[in-house]
C-alpha cells in the first residue's frame, strides 16, 4: 500500500461562535490553498483557503478557512496577491447561517471601507460602502461542488 504525506495544517482552528462581531484582527500569513477533510461528490478532495488570524488582544494567531465572499473582499481592497493582505487591519463579523441543515457561524472578514450586506438574491457580499449597485449572482455563476449538500 502506498501512502501520501500529511498536509495538515498544525495549530488551533478559529470557532466561529467564539468570535465577537465587530471585533479587529489581521492575517498573519499569506493565504494558500490547502487541502481539507471534505470531499466533492466526485470523490476528490475539497481545497479551503486558510491563513492564519490574529484579533487584537490575543497573542496566538489561528488557523482560519477564508470563505469566498471574504477573499473576493480581500481581493477587490488589497490585490490578488495573498502576501499583500498579512498585517493590514480589518473588521470581523459574524452571522448566523444554515449548513447542511446545522446553524452554523459564518466569520467574514471586512476591509476598512467596505461592509457586509445583501444582494437583491439573497446572497451575502462585502462592497465598498456607498457602492448603490449590488451584483446579482445567478444560478450559472454557482459551482455545484462548492455546495455543502
Amino acid at each position: 500500500m502506498e501512502y501520501e504525506k500529511s498536509s495538515s495544517i498544525k495549530g488551533k482552528w478559529i470557532v466561529g461562535s467564539d468570535v465577537v462581531s465587530g471585533s479587529k484582527a489581521k492575517l498573519t500569513i499569506e493565504t494558500a490553498p490547502t487541502p481539507s477533510q471534505f470531499k466533492n461528490k466526485d470523490g476528490s478532495v475539497k481545497i479551503q483557503d486558510v491563513s492564519k488570524i490574529l484579533f487584537d488582544g490575543s497573542n496566538e494567531a489561528l488557523n482560519i478557512n477564508i470563505n469566498r465572499v471574504s477573499l473576493d473582499a480581500l481581493i477587490s481592497a488589497f490585490g490578488k496577491d495573498s502576501k499583500k493582505w498579512v498585517n493590514i487591519p480589518f473588521t470581523v463579523q459574524t452571522e448566523k447561517v444554515l449548513v447542511g441543515g446545522k446553524r452554523q457561524t459564518a466569520v467574514y472578514l471586512i476591509p476598512d471601507g467596505y461592509e457586509l450586506k445583501e444582494d437583491t438574491n439573497g446572497y451575502m457580499l462585502i462592497t465598498k460602502i456607498g457602492e448603490e449597485d449590488l451584483p446579482t449572482i445567478s444560478p450559472d455563476d454557482i459551482d455545484p461542488n462548492d455546495l455543502p449538500f
